[in-house]
Parts: C-alpha cells; sequence; structure tokens
C-alpha cells in the first residue's frame, strides 16, 4: 500500500509540474516554398524554430496569395469548427474564399461568388458569423458585410465606406460586434469601427495621428494593441494601445525592436490567453526572415530570425477557444 501511495505521489507531482511548465508558442497558418504552384499549411513553432506542414494545397484551387492586392492575406480562424477561411485571387485575377480544416490543412470548399476584392476577414466566434471588408467599382468606396458560410455569397451589407482609400488593416471584437478598420482620409490615417448587429453601419471614424503598421483587439481587456515606428527620438518599432479620443497611443507597452535594420512587417497575431503580440520581422541584410514577440502585460520582449528556413509566412492565427 505504501508503495502505490508513493507512487501516486510521485505521479502528482510529476503532473503539477507539466502543468506548470510554460505552453508551447506556436503559430498556424499559411507558408510559401520553393513550390511555386503550393500554398503549404501548417505551423510554426516559436521555441524551436521548427515547421510542422501537415498539407499542400494547390494555388489553382485555393488562389495564389502572391497576387494579393493588399500587403496581408485575408485570413481568419473559425474555433467551433476548426477551419480557417481565406481570400486570394487565382492567375484570372477572380476571388476564391476557401474553407480549409485548420489541423489536416485540407481544402474543404471553396467560393467564387463574390466579384471584387476581399479585403481582410473577420470570424465573430460568439454568433458564428463570418465578415469580409470588400472594394466595390468605386474607389475609395468599400463595405463591410457578413458572408454566408454555406454559399460564399454576401448575405448583408452591412456598412458602406465613403471617401476612405481601405487598408489591409482591421480587427475584430465579438462583445460589442464591431469590425475595426485602419483606412485613409486626406493622406491621414483614420480608426473606423462598423457595427455588425443593429442593423449595421458605421458607428464612428476618428483620425490618429501616427502611422500603423498592424492592429489586433484583446476583447477580455477591450484594448486595442497597434505596431508602429515611433521616430519621437530614434527609430523604434513599437506596439502601444490605440487610444481613439485621443487619437493616438495612450501606452506603449513593448519594444519589437531598436535596430533600423530589423524592418517590422504587417503580418501579426495576438494569443490573448498568454498575452502574446507577434510581429513579423525581416532583416534587410543579410535578408532572414524572423518573429519579434512581447508580452503586452510585462513588455518582455524576446525574437527569432529564421535563417536556415526554406519558408516564408503568408498568414498566422494563434488556435485558441476550440470547443
Amino acid at each position: 500500500m505504501k508503495i502505490y501511495l508513493l507512487f501516486f505521489i510521485i505521479f502528482v507531482v510529476i503532473s503539477n509540474c507539466l502543468a506548470e511548465q510554460d505552453s508551447p508558442r506556436i503559430l498556424h497558418g499559411l507558408f510559401s516554398d520553393s513550390d511555386q504552384t503550393h500554398v503549404c499549411y501548417g505551423s510554426l513553432n516559436i521555441d524551436t524554430s521548427q515547421f510542422n506542414i501537415t498539407n499542400s494545397l494547390n494555388i489553382n484551387d485555393v488562389g495564389n496569395p502572391k497576387n494579393i492586392k493588399y500587403p496581408l492575406l485575408p485570413l481568419t480562424y473559425d474555433p467551433n469548427n476548426d477551419v480557417i477561411y481565406m481570400a486570394a485571387p487565382n492567375n484570372e485575377s477572380k476571388t476564391i474564399l476557401s474553407v480549409i480544416n485548420a489541423t489536416s490543412g485540407n481544402l474543404i470548399s471553396t467560393f467564387k461568388s463574390i466579384s471584387n476584392t476581399i479585403i481582410s476577414l473577420q470570424f465573430d466566434i460568439f454568433q458564428k458569423q463570418l465578415f469580409a471588408h470588400i472594394e466595390t467599382v468605386n474607389e475609395n468606396v468599400t463595405l463591410l458585410a457578413e458572408i454566408d458560410t454555406n454559399n460564399g455569397n454576401i448575405k448583408e451589407v452591412l456598412g458602406t465606406i465613403q471617401d476612405s482609400k481601405p487598408t489591409h488593416m482591421s480587427s475584430y471584437c465579438p462583445i460589442c460586434r464591431k469590425y475595426f478598420l485602419m483606412m485613409i482620409e486626406d493622406q491621414q490615417f483614420v480608426y473606423v469601427g462598423v457595427n455588425t448587429s443593429n442593423q449595421g453601419g458605421v458607428d464612428w471614424k476618428a483620425k490618429i495621428n501616427y502611422s500603423p503598421i498592424s492592429m489586433k483587439f484583446d476583447y477580455k481587456t477591450f484594448t486595442m494593441y497597434t505596431t508602429y515606428i515611433n521616430v519621437t527620438e530614434r527609430v523604434v518599432s513599437s506596439i502601444g494601445i490605440l487610444n481613439r479620443t485621443l487619437g493616438g497611443i495612450s501606452k506603449v507597452v513593448g519594444i519589437l525592436s531598436e535596430d533600423p535594420e530589423l524592418i517590422v512587417t504587417s503580418l501579426s497575431a495576438f494569443d490573448i490567453g498568454e498575452k502574446i503580440f507577434y510581429a513579423s520581422i525581416q532583416l534587410s541584410w543579410p535578408h532572414y526572415e524572423g518573429i519579434s514577440y512581447v508580452d503586452v502585460d510585462t513588455s518582455q520582449a524576446d525574437r527569432i530570425l529564421l535563417t536556415k528556413t526554406q519558408y516564408n509566412s503568408y498568414g498566422w492565427f494563434v488556435k485558441q477557444f476550440v470547443h
């Protein structure tokens, strides 16, 4: 009996130690390699700098991310069904909306019912709705619409944004049910909120006094984190909290890079559970891809350079909230 009790105590101690270990930092997403005819789906372990590619998708089926009009691949994750939605043009510049299994990377379905460019995608994890920011035939006029996930059609137009040049930057709040956008008006960035409930509509526009690179919303704290270049004293790539009332950054929460040779790109991801903001970086010479990441609560930062990898990133997301 004492021996069994001893083994039980050892088992509990080991289990508790394993539970207290830091969870692995893993980014899922789409990547490219030397094969120009396929898109790779898989994950990147930040702690080991190792890629795990689970599938390759033919660009004739899902479109070619290299042909996107804006700097960031429209990509969003549905944790309820463990699928991702992505939009990319095919060789005839026709937009393809793809549904991909987020575990296996297998293609589930594709839709070609939206003729205009999809600028960004966002998924409401609570209402289980897919939304898209879409170009129109008119210059500087874009739509915010709900997409029917059964057929890829526009289900409802929730807002028309006029006289604003679109950008690729967007985020979403599933609590307040707002789609956040960065637009440009009169050569100045404007922060826009569009309702996805109550018949929709543009809720507000706020001019901001800095040039954003990316943004991610934390609905648990109702905080919008944004990356930008701080040139007040020297060239520093930073993460800050956006305050639309102030029209700028209310607090700097971390430094991505203080090296002007390390360029921060628009590609980013945010782990709400771990409070870690991931941002893609590029070393200008020699040319290497990398990732800088910051704990937004503690401002602790670190980075990796992927000097030996054959993969380049198209889009990232963090797997969380899977039921």
